[in-house]
């Protein structure tokens, strides 16, 4: 295929993609610093710090049950902050009666005595709108993930993703230099030393040309920014694909190329009932899962830094217990976690981020740079300019398109002037027969 036919194609994937790469890129600019604004715009409700240690989140749970017999809590995070409200996630039990759950009312404890905390009866958010500081992160989310549209969004940013992934090879294709031929030759002839030759002529295309014209500056920065850009566009883009189209593109390719989990049935499958009450109580399975998490570290060599989460899934009747270990990636957010059956305590499965499977590390690593989840601030501040560098593409990848648009019909119209006076010429003499 000619180098026109790339041309084509990705001046006219980038028109398509160019609305939603700017909306990508101005959003994701915002969220890479989602758990400094959300603390900022929802900050939790906290108690006066203490000299005695906080009570365990165990502890903390099995109070709340007893100030919420009718609910169940099927998830405790292992990592309090001093000085934080305990706030249960409750889930509401069947009232036998009625056949249908027992009404919600949120729930705050003191972490150092348990006691219940008092607090202002507030409306559940619903929707978008009005948009508050309660609400402006996750519409942002919405609108990064999905555009606010649901699963229609959600697939059209997958497509999108896909695409942009694509063309991330053709725009790369499209920098190098051409090859050049003889006048009159059929074929390409080389001159001087290969590389240095190449080199010296594809090193104008990293390049901002200054001073320069409005259309010769924003064609550098289209060009060249897109190759100084690059690893993380194609990261960018094909993680975007990992979270909006994972079976149906994602994991397919992924599994083709290197070695993955099957996440189809992963951990198990579900049962063909949800089990809410497992025969094995929170606390014994919670002292299980340390046990068995201690003994796995010893027979795989890996280390763990500190708990993270402890939960039960009802759907398939398994415990999860979350650590940050030395396999993660991430310093911030852990993924190494087992399962164990809810009913035995035996285990079922684990999951170590990276050092298992090719596949799943490569993954682990989309995520947390897309999450901006590494390297701490410096990372997070290179993200957000680089969502914005995302929409400064897209716009002069338009400017561009408009600009040749324009010189194309300003070259059409004199054709046209001429083509209509010849006919009113033709005319005139036919008249005059």
């Amino acid at each position: 295929m000619s180098r026109h036919f790339w041309v084509l194609v990705h001046r006219y994937a980038g028109l398509t993609m160019a609305g939603f790469l700017t909306v990508v890129g101005l959003s994701g600019s915002i969220l890479a610093f989602r758990p400094e604004l959300d603390a900022w715009l929802k900050p939790p409700y906290s108690v006066a710090v203490q000299a005695q240690p906080m009570l365990s989140p165990l502890v903390l749970r099995e109070r709340a049950l007893r100030l919420a017999p009718h609910t169940r809590i099927n998830a405790v995070d292992l990592q309090p902050k001093p000085g934080i409200a305990f706030m249960p996630n409750l889930t509401a039990r069947t009232d036998p009666a009625t056949q249908q759950p027992y009404p919600l009312k949120p729930l705050h404890l003191n972490p150092y005595n348990g006691e219940p905390i008092a607090m202002p009866e507030t409306p559940a958010p619903t929707g978008y709108w009005p948009l508050t500081r309660h609400n402006i992160l996750a519409f942002i989310y919405e609108l990064h993930y999905s555009l606010v549209l649901g699963d229609i969004g959600l697939w059209l940013f997958g497509i999108t993703a896909t695409l942009w992934t694509a063309d991330c090879f053709i725009g790369f294709y499209l920098t190098l230099p051409m090859r050049r031929k003889q006048p009159f030759a059929a074929t390409p002839i080389a001159t001087g030393p290969t590389l240095a030759n190449f080199w010296q002529r594809w090193q104008i295309a990293w390049k901002i040309k200054w001073p320069s014209s409005k259309q010769r500056l924003h064609f550098d920065l289209h060009r060249a920014g897109g190759l100084w850009l690059w690893p993380l566009l194609l990261i960018f883009a094909w993680s975007g694909v990992a979270f909006n189209l994972n079976a149906a593109v994602y994991r397919p390719v992924m599994q083709a190329l290197f070695e993955m989990t099957d996440f189809d049935n992963f951990p198990a499958p579900n049962l063909a009932q949800p089990r809410p009450d497992p025969a094995l109580d929170f606390t014994a399975a919670y002292q299980s899962a340390q046990r068995l998490m201690a003994e796995q570290a010893r027979l795989k060599g890996f280390t763990v830094r500190h708990e993270q989460a402890f939960s039960y899934h009802p759907a398939n009747g398994l415990y999860q217990y979350t650590v940050l270990s030395d396999r993660d990636v991430s310093a911030i957010t852990g993924a190494s976690h087992l399962y164990i059956d809810g009913d035995n305590g035996k285990l079922v499965r684990l999951f170590l981020p990276t050092g298992e499977k090719s596949g799943d590390t490569v993954t682990v690593w989309l995520v947390n740079l897309h999450t901006a989840q590494l390297w701490g601030l410096p990372y997070k501040l290179f993200v957000c300019l680089f969502g914005w560098g995302v929409a400064m593409l897209a716009m002069t990848g338009v400017y561009l398109w408009l600009k040749k648009r324009q010189a194309a019909q300003a070259k059409q119209k004199p054709r046209t002037a001429m083509v209509l006076f010849s006919f009113r010429a033709l005319l005139d003499n036919l008249k005059q027969l």
